[in-house]
């Protein structure tokens, strides 16, 4: 999807991430399904949902060139009507996901195939050819990252990066940052007080990039002081913990002091156009970001500087809040050609020329090459994320027991009210285990454990 003025994190939050988690409900406590023998690709239709616009019409046409006889549909992303699909033994053939988010959720309840075999006689997809951002793709039964594939990602960036002006740190009398090693947390928020600018109430620019108080963004915080939020078994969370209560400390003081948009101070946008509007000094995007800066901002690619992403404790952990892809319903009608789907989209000819006008990283080793490389700027933010590729891990915040949209939402309403009312950290955190935990026991229920 090539960068707009629709924030491409946005679009993962309000569709993909919710597409095929939300409408597990109808389908019951199932096991993993899986696929001894791959089905050969049938001749007719193939209906995908996806985002609305994120595979053009000459995409489109590409892969139908190609694969004779296979006619692509598309149905936008829509929640209810995906739920009433499954429910009805008739799924979309592909659906569009974040594999970070969903992949222990679909797995588990035998929504999602098992890919095993058809990754097994892939010429396209090869395992030693895929990176390791694929493996939040990997369920084993009990841990996200290990045992089978049940979808690919497209593209993809290490979130918890970001970028910052220049000329707005040297104006501020500031040093800027190494982009290549970690500042930590608390140096970011104490130059974003200096970057931010405000006078009369008004703010005309933030230092900090959009901070969101979520399951990615918390965990990702927390894993770089070597903790978690989840319990190994993934039933349970734990917002109490050391790690956990520094992580809510900053992300209640930087909203709270109003450095950036936030939960209690929302965005009217995001962070791309308030950026290249000189109303952020910061932003808080992946590698996909340069391309938007080089589609859209190109005055700005030569003051802008692509950065490792920020510890809380000594652990360098840079990981995706997303890997979003595709996955192949275990009912689809036609898996066969949705395997070259995300062949073709995710590692063949249309991955290739989505990456090469740099919209995000690609799934596969053999493709970096590709990644544009030509300008200084270009040289400069790959050299940053080729070093940064050595700390992706995968988080284990996703839960069989409940979609990360509903756990999103819980922590987004629990933390609203308890910083606007003035709560103390230690009481955010306790409010945030019980709410959290109410609705992993709900889904703990409804799997019958």
């Amino acid at each position: 999807m090539s960068p707009s003025a629709v924030s491409r994190r946005s679009v993962l939050r309000s569709a993909g991430f919710l597409a095929g988690a939300a409408a597990l409900s109808a389908c019951g406590n199932n096991t993993a399904t899986g696929s001894k023998t791959p089905s050969k690709a049938k001749s007719g239709t193939l209906t995908i949902m996806s985002v609305q616009g994120e595979i053009t019409d000459a995409e489109v046409a590409a892969f139908e060139q190609a694969h004779p006889g296979v006619k692509i549909k598309q149905i936008n992303t829509d929640v209810t009507r995906l739920n009433a699909m499954l429910a009805a033994g008739n799924p979309p053939d592909v659906v569009r996901d974040a594999g970070t988010d969903v992949t222990p959720y679909i797995a588990t309840r035998g929504v999602a195939l098992n890919l095993d075999e058809y990754f097994a006689q892939s010429s396209v997809l090869k395992e030693a050819d895929i990176l390791p951002i694929n493996n939040v793709w990997k369920w084993d039964g009990t841990t996200q990252g290990k045992g089978s594939r049940y979808g690919m990602a497209k593209d993809w960036s290490q979130d918890a990066m970001w970028w910052y002006n220049a000329d707005m740190w040297s104006a501020a009398g500031l040093k800027a940052p190494d982009p290549s090693e970690p500042i930590t947390y608390d140096e970011l928020a104490d130059a974003a007080k200096r970057l931010t600018s405000t006078k009369a109430g008004k703010t005309s620019v933030y230092g900090l990039f959009t901070t969101t108080a979520g399951m990615n963004r918390i965990g990702s915080m927390v894993a770089t002081a070597g903790g978690r939020i989840l319990s190994e078994d993934l039933a349970t969370a734990d917002f109490t913990s050391p790690e956990a209560i520094a992580a809510l400390t900053w992300l209640v003081d930087v909203a709270k002091a109003r450095l950036g948009y936030s939960l209690i101070n929302p965005s009217p946008d995001w962070d791309g156009p308030e950026y290249v509007a000189g109303k952020q000094a910061t932003s808080g995007q992946g590698f996909w970001f340069g391309g938007f800066l080089g589609s859209t901002a190109k005055a700005y690619q030569s003051k802008s500087v692509f950065a490792a992403a920020p510890t809380l404790g000594k652990k360098r952990v840079s990981p995706s809040f997303g890997a979003v892809g595709y996955w192949i319903p275990a009912k689809s009608r036609n898996p066969g050609a949705g395997f070259q789907f995300l062949e073709w989209y995710c590692g063949g000819a249309g991955a290739r020329k989505r990456i090469s006008a740099g919209n995000g990283l690609p799934s596969l080793k053999s493709m970096l090459s590709v990644v544009p490389q030509s300008t200084p700027f270009e040289k400069a933010a790959f050299k940053v994320q080729s070093d940064e590729l050595h700390y992706v891990d995968v988080l284990h915040n996703a839960t069989p027991y409940a979609q990360t949209t509903a756990l999103d939402t819980t922590i987004a309403k629990t933390f609203t009210a308890m910083v606007g009312s003035g709560a103390s950290v230690p009481k955010l955190a306790d409010q945030l285990t019980k709410d959290v935990n109410a609705v992993l026991a709900s889904g703990k229920k409804l799997v019958g454990k």
